[in-house]
């Protein structure tokens, strides 16, 4: 799926999973170097710069389901997704609706 987007769901879901394409190609060499390296915020944000540690167990947990991102502590869009567990680092979402069945095919 590519921009433009019929909805505001599918943007969101969308950004989210860009920064989840960026940090999948790099966990790979960081979790194998560092304890908690830095990753983006997966967040619904498009210009958000802000960055999260994660440990290889936090990165299992925010990969476990394909709807589901790791983002900084307050950056959820209430609508269209829900906090399933914080950390005073991260907190993790998982998308539901539209933008959850968009963020899934696009983890495919």
């Amino acid at each position: 799926m590519q921009p433009p987007f019929a909805t505001r769901e599918q943007r969101i879901a969308y950004n989210e999973a860009w920064s989840r394409t960026i940090n999948e190609r790099a966990a790979e060499w960081k979790l194998g170097r560092e304890a908690a390296p830095d990753f983006r915020c997966e967040c619904w944000q498009k210009g958000c710069e802000q960055n999260i540690s994660l440990s290889a167990e936090d990165w299992k947990l925010a990969r476990a389901k394909p709807n589901r991102f790791a983002v900084a502590p307050d950056h959820v869009a209430k609508s269209l997704e829900a906090v399933v567990r914080t950390f005073p680092h991260f907190w993790l979402v998982e998308k539901s609706g539209e933008a959850g069945e968009v963020a899934k095919t696009l983890a495919d």
